[in-house]
């Protein structure tokens, strides 16, 4: 990626903080020039004190004295400050953007990159900019005042002049060496990181299971060898960046020896001054900052690059199209649904999960679809949710395509009960108004009673105020799954989706799930998935999947009379 491409990409989040910018800018300008005062005066009070001119010297160190209280009480605080400030508003305007972004991938975006991506894209990636922001002024400030003391040195000797001249030419030939190779140590270092924090991540959230399978150790040693090549890559890395950084070390002290024994040559031969000597003994390392500030602005642009680009290839689109929507809205749909002719096939596979799959299915029905896994069941619900599209065919809500559906009509219409719903670790009551921010306790009340798990809620030392865990691990399959329930009816959602909701639940748990399927089919229309047959015989309608294709329907007595695959499941998963 260019610079130009680069300064393109962040100039919307930089404009919006021009003010800040400028004040930034201003107070580190004025901060570095009366720096610049420090050397000039100094030289002139010893100068003037070795041909005893005591009251002139004494009144120079006042001065100088004054200019840097001033300077650092006033300029370069508020500097420092402006630029805090500055930054955390661009970190915070560059994360929010990127996770809008990432909100909107689709769904195979997830199943391709691991989490732990995103998320150093998100938080590391955008701290990694603003850094390079913070580095890139200070460099600019530092040229500038480089620039004057380059003036004043010309304006003595020519020579000395000449002498940094070479000096910063020498500099940019180094830089230029070794830039590339430290972009190519951060790319690896960041791809690296991905994998560490992607790695923590998945371990974290799959304690449980880890600790049930008794694999401590394994896991453990997978995650020390993705440390250890980090380690390992980072150790390359900074092994390279200390050549480059002890190489402009010995160019720093030869400039030092070089500009002082021209100077004191110079004076030998009445040329110069011991002002400009003592001078020089300042300003000298205001070119040796300024090389520091290019080293280790080097590193910081490499990271600068890895780090636009990464974010870039998410804000705009060159890994994923966003996921887009119609403009029809409806919130109160009649709960009509038709496949027609639908097929479909992942992005990474030619075979077809559902194969000319068509469906009519009625407002306020339960309806359940059965069949052996792999034959597209849980496809079915995918793509009416949107998470996928359809290669072929319609798929019809109230007789509108659901390709034509804004956002909101689709996510508020459809509610999907899974296995192991997720919740978010808050308390029960702010579960519900994560959905809906203004419900009432009342209201949360009544949708929880209607899954039957009011009377368990009131029981708990801090009722809806009690905390239910990451994932909801404080409560039992089945609770959670109620809670699910719950808050899919209060967002009034007109259709909903059981995705094997009792697959893993005991006989108790089962049958209330059970009831309140069967109370709230009244007036929504109820798809369920499921493996265990006993959940679904009261279905006003049971369809059979085969090789992607709806192959039989009928009520359970139906089926269970005429069909005889349906007798084969019945008898292995009643």
């Amino acid at each position: 990626m260019k610079t130009k491409e680069i300064f393109l990409f962040l100039r919307p989040f930089l404009i919006k903080e021009k003010k800040s910018i400028f004040l930034a800018f201003l107070f580190a300008l004025l901060s570095s020039l009366i720096g610049v005062t420090y050397g000039y005066l100094s030289g002139y009070a010893i100068n003037a004190a070795s041909e005893m001119a005591i009251r002139v010297a004494l009144f120079t160190l006042l001065l100088n004295l004054t200019l840097s209280v001033l300077n650092y009480a006033v300029f370069s605080r508020l500097s420092v400050l402006i630029s805090t400030h500055l930054s955390f508003r661009v970190i915070q305007n560059i994360s929010f953007v990127l996770f809008q972004k990432v909100l909107k991938l689709p769904t195979k975006a997830f199943e391709e990159k691991a989490s732990g991506e995103f998320i150093n894209r998100i938080t590391t990636d955008s701290e990694t900019i603003t850094d390079s922001i913070s580095s890139l002024l200070q460099i600019v400030i530092r040229v500038i005042t480089s620039m004057l003391v380059f003036v004043y040195c010309l304006f003595h000797s020519f020579w000395v002049a000449l002498e940094i001249f070479v000096y910063l030419v020498v500099l940019y030939k180094i830089t230029s060496r070794y830039r590339p190779k430290l972009k190519e140590f951060q790319k690896k270092i960041k791809e690296q990181n991905d994998v560490y924090v992607a790695q923590v991540d998945e371990d974290i959230h799959g304690i449980r299971e880890i600790r049930a399978l008794g694999i401590h150790s394994t896991i453990f040693n997978q995650l020390k060898q993705i440390v250890e090549d980090l380690f390992h890559k980072r150790k390359d890395s900074i092994h390279y960046e200390q050549n480059y950084y002890a190489l402009l070390y010995v160019l720093d002290e030869v400039l030092v020896a070089v500009v002082f024994f021209t100077i004191i040559v110079l004076i030998l031969l009445g040329k110069s001054s011991l002002t400009f000597l003592v001078a020089m003994s300042y300003y000298i390392y205001n070119f040796m900052n300024l090389v520091n500030s290019f080293a280790s602005f080097s590193t910081y642009y490499q990271k600068l690059k890895v780090a636009v680009e990464r974010i870039h290839e998410i804000a705009n689109n060159q890994l994923y199209e966003d996921l887009t929507f119609g403009e029809v809205h409806n919130l109160h749909p009649i709960g009509t649904i038709s496949f027609q002719n639908v097929s479909f096939h992942y992005h990474d596979s030619k075979k077809k999960i559902l194969n000319g799959f068509s469906l009519d299915i009625k407002e306020n029905t339960k309806v359940a679809i059965i069949g052996k896994s792999g034959q597209g069941k849980s496809t079915i619900f995918n793509l009416l949710l949107r998470y996928f599209d359809a290669t072929k065919g319609k798929i019809l809500l109230d007789g509108v395509s659901i390709l034509d559906y804004d956002e909101e009509s689709l996510r508020n219409n459809i509610s999907i009960i899974r296995q192991d719903p997720f919740l978010f670790h808050k308390t029960i009551l702010e579960n519900f108004k994560m959905i809906q921010p203004k419900i009432t306790l009342k209201e949360v009340r009544k949708y929880c009673k209607q899954a039957l798990l009011d009377d368990y809620i009131l029981s708990l030392p801090k009722k809806y105020n009690t905390k239910i865990g990451e994932g909801g691990v404080n409560l039992s399959g089945g609770q959670k799954q109620r809670l699910a329930i719950a808050r899919a009816l209060s967002k009034n959602s007109k259709i909903i989706l059981f995705d094997e909701a009792t697959s893993a639940l005991d006989n108790e748990s089962q049958e209330k799930i059970i009831s309140v399927i069967k109370e709230i089919s009244k007036d929504h229309t109820i798809i369920t998935i499921a493996h265990r047959l006993s959940t679904i015989v009261d279905s006003d309608v049971i369809h059979i999947m085969d090789e992607g294709k709806i192959v039989a329907s009928g009520t359970h007595k139906e089926l269970l009379k005429n069909n005889q695959i349906y007798q084969d499941l019945y008898k292995n998963n009643g």
